[in-house]
């Protein structure tokens, strides 16, 4: 019996110590420059595209929001594994095409470009990964430099 009561008192308490502090949080910052400078100034991450301050950027957009040498150069790091996974994604959708154009002569050759796309294809997806991770680390070294004005 004093198990169950005191599952049931911790949950409430939970509940309420929850209720609590979400409702001092949101009071404590309404009109904190943080919150300003959170709304207006960080970037943030939808799909394909990003958003700052209500406005919707593209990969190419951002370019000029990482000034610092570590951000920046993550931002470099990240385009060029995006270029180079686009590039492998073309070149397998040609081997691919080339695969099926040539399969009625030539089945040993048909396969070969078929495995030799697979594997394009792979590492696209690897660069692509990794632009991606790059570019997220960016971003997120730039919120904190503009969030709390340092550098890494």
């Amino acid at each position: 019996m004093s198990k169950c009561f005191s599952r049931v008192f911790l949950s409430v308490g939970a509940v309420i110590l929850f209720i609590c502090s979400g409702t001092n949080a949101g009071h404590a910052q309404s009109n904190d420059s943080l919150l300003k400078i959170y709304n207006t100034q960080t970037i943030q991450t939808s799909g394909t595209h990003f958003i700052k301050g209500g406005t919707r950027l593209t990969f190419r957009d951002l370019k000029s929001d990482f000034t610092s040498g570590i951000t920046k150069d993550l931002y470099k790091k990240a385009k060029g594994d995006k270029i180079l996974g686009g590039a492998f994604t073309v070149t397998a959708v040609g081997a691919l095409v080339t695969g099926i154009i040539v399969r009625k002569n030539n089945n040993a050759l048909a396969s070969v470009l078929t495995g030799f796309a697979i594997g394009l294809n792979l590492s696209s997806l690897h660069f692509r990964n990794r632009s991606t991770q790059l570019l997220d680390r960016a971003i997120w070294h730039r919120n904190k430099e503009i969030l709390f004005r340092v550098a890494d």
